[in-house]
């Protein structure tokens, strides 16, 4: 096989993005977040961007008073709008797209602070709950219609972050007044399904070109699912029984899931928040008299061996030593 690859390679019948490319396809189900690195340049890049929403901010803060309404939504929607145009010019050359990506970067943080001030100053209150379902919904579409124009992995990344924003803004819209749930509450729940769809995203685009994605969508999942789960089981004195039953389920489920897809991100979040529920039951179950002393011992020794049984995890069935 790998003498069918160097005569490829000398006939010139591949190039060594296209065996490269033809390898990552084959990983179907890895975390190959890693697989498509981001250069240097890349990061400078978007460390540029973030820094000039930065001094965006610095300024807005400490001249809004002097400021009139017409310039307060030029440098805020003004600025998004400018920026957004400058990406889309600048994409169209192979040499600048991490540019082009900056300014993107620059337009997704500062154009829901523009739309929030313009429909201010336009008389309309934004401090309701139907404002903020508006507003989440206006970004989740603009975002998600860049993406099926332009297909740039930048535009699924906010289509992602201002949907769940949309999510949340309708759950607390409906939910809103209810006395069936409290706002704490759907709070978790909603973490916790937001949790679950986050996964399954990050599985989906581990099969495509937004795989880069995967593992950052795996350890929100992660996190979101697993801390909401773990904040539902409530603690002592107002467990949640059926929280308490469900969550270790849970946490070997991800721990599972880190050995069927190859993840490391799994194994990691899997690994910490199994640690976190083995030291919350000690300190609910055994925190009087000589039981909690011992039961710390014993869950000293049993976090010893979740952690050498996740490096022989990680070394026997992860291959991808950077995800």
């Amino acid at each position: 096989m790998l003498n069918e690859v160097t005569l490829a390679a000398q006939t010139k019948i591949a190039t060594k993005d296209e065996v490269r490319d033809a390898y990552d396809k084959g990983l179907v189900g890895t975390d190959v977040s890693a697989y498509k690195k981001i250069n240097t340049a890349d990061i400078l890049y978007y460390i540029g961007g973030a820094i000039i929403v930065l001094g965006i901010a610095i300024m807005i803060s400490q001249n809004w008073t002097t400021l009139g309404t017409p310039i307060q939504i030029l440098v805020t929607l003004g600025s998004a709008i400018a920026a957004y145009i400058t990406g889309v010019l600048l994409s169209k050359y192979q040499d600048f797209n991490g540019v082009a990506a900056a300014f993107f970067l620059i337009s997704a943080l500062v154009m829901p602070i523009g739309l929030i001030i313009t429909l201010d100053r336009a008389g309309l209150n934004v401090e309701t709950t139907s404002f903020m379902v508006l507003i989440s919904s206006l970004l989740f579409t603009m975002f998600l219609a860049s993406y099926f124009v332009f297909k740039k992995t930048i535009f699924i990344f906010f289509s992602i972050i201002y949907g769940t924003w949309v999510f949340y803004a309708i759950t607390q819209w409906l939910i809103s007044g209810s006395p069936v749930m409290d706002s704490d509450t759907l709070i978790e729940y909603w973490a916790l399904v937001t949790g679950l769809g986050y996964i399954l995203l990050g599985y989906q685009f581990s099969t495509n070109d937004h795989r880069s994605l995967s593992g950052v969508l795996y350890g929100f999942g992660s996190l979101a699912l697993l801390g909401s789960a773990m904040i539902l089981g409530g603690f002592s004195p107002n467990q949640n029984v059926f929280w308490e039953l469900i969550y270790p389920i849970l946490v070997f489920g991800i721990i599972l899931l880190s050995v069927k897809l190859k993840s490391k991100t799994f194994l990691v979040f899997g690994s910490l928040f199994l640690i976190g529920y083995i030291l919350k039951l000690t300190g609910e179950y055994f925190s009087d008299g000589l039981g909690w002393p011992l039961a710390l011992v014993l869950s000293g020794l049993i976090i010893i061996g979740i952690s050498y049984y996740a490096v022989r995890i990680s070394k026997k069935y992860i291959t991808n030593p950077t995800s």
